[in-house]
């Protein structure tokens, strides 16, 4: 772990508290501006904040466990007045306290430490991996492994870091696939190079002297090298020259390769759209929102929401009810007055007005609001139940008792217009990204109709050429003789290759490609945004396992074949 990515963690344990100086300090009572802080806050919120900060700042002095302990307790209670249960930011900087205190042999200050981070964000990767760390600092190598483990099964507990590690493996597979590819189609060209490269010198022999027919055979093979990205484009083109001179399987490998290299641009831009969406502010804060997570840009990014999509009757919805959480009733009020306007069935708008009704006493209303929601959904067990406290503040007992009745006959129905949110802000970010951009758009486009075009050449090539015929293969790459069985072993897919096992070829390649590209996995697209990076030392380790036990396997059968 370097010390910038500590550098970087500690100050993540501070962003939660520019929540505060975003806040001007307006008069009692009055709002602020939602051109600052995003979404519009009272002065109990901007007080509850401060008293946010002020407690954290208790917490990174205490030096007693039991006191530090009772601050955290503290911390959590100051969230949960906001509707909230969790403080990432400041699990970050108690993760980034412990370690700098291992570092300095404060073991006993680290874990109670690690153990403060684990309360304000239970069940986090980082502070596993952070623990992970201190036990490697304090010499205790079977906790460390232990509690590497736990991190990277809690990965998958997470839905944000799950799809991005799954985003993270889909890409990696995409790129292993093509480089393992391009690695199958120069093992053909060392196969089956030397018959094409005396086919062509055969030709121009006819008719020029053989010194200069080899100069031009030459030329025309490796005439790509000229091209941007030369390499690449001499494997494409020898292998549409190599068609002809290999087997069946071989073919359905080239053609595979040729088709999923054109539809390799299109996957690469629908997975960085998708991936986008869920990295930018609104869908950060939205994740944060689904979890109960208050982190220091929540409430400005949910203002980025809300520009993005303006007359978003569901974005006005989740405003409505993130007001209510942090109990700014008048501020939700008018917003869910503005969806019933659009909505007028929308029944858990109704619920929350007829709870605002409730709240100030105006129990008519409350029960004109909570009907009105029971015949917009009768599914809807809340609407009765909440009618039937209306009734009960009103001393409509009987109507309580049935109002009360019916909600016990219905399951719990919540709503949650998240995903019909993520849909809309996909949507608006994909189109303002084709209206940039049509050029683009038609080149992606165009790829497949390379691929089409590389099969419909490599076919029309050997139908002209079948009629001369071809060269038989040349002799083996790898003659008998001293080295012929460790060529073997350490050049996977050659021996396949001479005997025209395309797939057996491709699979001999795949495995050691993979194991050389895995400490590149999650390090190629994009970066979960870990708030404690665990580095890829893991990786580094089972892929010089991976490989010497691969290639040890290898030599062992050519060993065991030549006795």
């Amino acid at each position: 772990m370097s010390r910038k990515v500590d550098r970087r963690s500690w100050r993540a344990g501070f962003a939660v508290l520019a929540l505060v100086f975003l806040l001007p300090a307006g008069a009692a009572g009055e709002a602020s501006s939602p051109q600052l802080t995003g979404v519009e806050m009272t002065a109990p919120v901007r007080q509850t904040l401060k008293q946010l900060e002020e407690q954290w700042l208790d917490w990174i002095v205490q030096n007693n466990p039991q006191q530090a302990e009772r601050s955290v307790s503290e911390l959590l209670d100051i969230a949960r007045q906001l509707g909230m249960q969790r403080l990432p930011d400041l699990s970050a900087g108690a993760v980034a306290r412990a370690v700098q205190s291992a570092r300095q042999k404060n073991f006993a200050r680290a874990h109670w430490e690690l153990a403060a981070a684990e309360r304000f964000d239970p069940g986090r990767p980082e502070t596993a991996f952070a623990a992970a760390k201190v036990d490697w600092l304090q010499g205790d190598y079977l906790g460390a492994v232990a509690a590497r483990l736990r991190a990277y099964f809690r990965i998958f507990l997470h839905p944000l870091e799950r799809y991005l590690w799954l985003q993270d493996l889909l890409l990696w597979a995409l790129i292993l696939l093509l480089v393992t590819g391009g690695l199958f189609l120069a093992v053909q060209m060392l196969t089956k190079g030397t018959s094409l490269f005396q086919d062509l010198a055969d030709l121009f022999g006819r008719k020029l002297p053989r010194p200069v027919a080899y100069v031009l055979a030459g030329a025309v093979l490796l005439w790509p090298l000229a091209l941007p990205s030369g390499p690449i484009c001499l494997i494409l083109y020898a292998s549409v020259l190599l068609w002809g001179y290999a087997s069946t399987s071989e073919r359905a490998v080239m053609v595979a390769l040729w088709f999923f290299l054109g539809a390799a641009p299109l996957l690469v831009e629908l997975q960085r759209r998708q991936v986008a969406v869920a990295l930018s502010p609104p869908g950060l804060a939205m994740q944060s929102i689904q979890d109960h997570r208050l982190y220091g840009s929540l409430f400005a990014d949910l203002g980025v929401l809300r520009g993005v999509l303006p007359q978003s009757v569901a974005v006005k919805q989740l405003l409505a009810d993130v007001h209510r959480t942090l109990n700014q009733w008048d501020l939700a009020r008018a917003l869910y007055k503005q969806v019933l306007e659009a909505e007028p069935s929308n029944a858990a708008a109704l619920i929350d007005l007829g709870d605002y009704s409730f709240l100030k006493g105006d129990f008519s209303s409350a029960i004109q609001s909570y009907q009105q929601a029971a015949t917009a959904d009768p599914r809807n067990p809340a609407a009765p139940y909440n009618l039937s406290q209306a009734y009960s503040e009103s001393y409509n007992f009987d109507e309580q008792r049935s109002a009360l009745k019916r909600a016990q006959d219905l399951d719990l129905a919540r709503v949650n217009r998240i995903p019909e949110i993520r849909r809309e802000l996909a949507a608006n970010w994909a189109g303002r990204e084709v209206r940039s951009g049509p050029p683009e758009v038609l080149r992606r486009g165009l790829s497949m109709l390379f691929s089409l075009g590389l099969v419909l050449i490599a076919l029309t090539l050997h139908l002209a050429r079948r009629p001369f015929g071809y060269r038989e293969q040349a002799a083996e790459v790898f003659p008998e003789g001293a080295f012929d069985r460790w060529g073997r072993a350490l050049l996977p897919g050659v021996a396949s290759a001479e005997v025209g096992e395309g797939v057996r070829s491709f699979l001999a390649l795949l495995v050691p490609t993979a194991l050389l590209m895995l400490p590149l996995l999650g390090r190629l697209g994009m970066t979960v945004p870990w708030r404690y990076d665990p580095g890829n030392s893991l990786s580094w380790i089972l892929t010089i396992l991976g490989l010497a036990i691969y290639f040890g396997v290898r030599l062992w059968r050519e060993l065991r074949h030549e006795v």
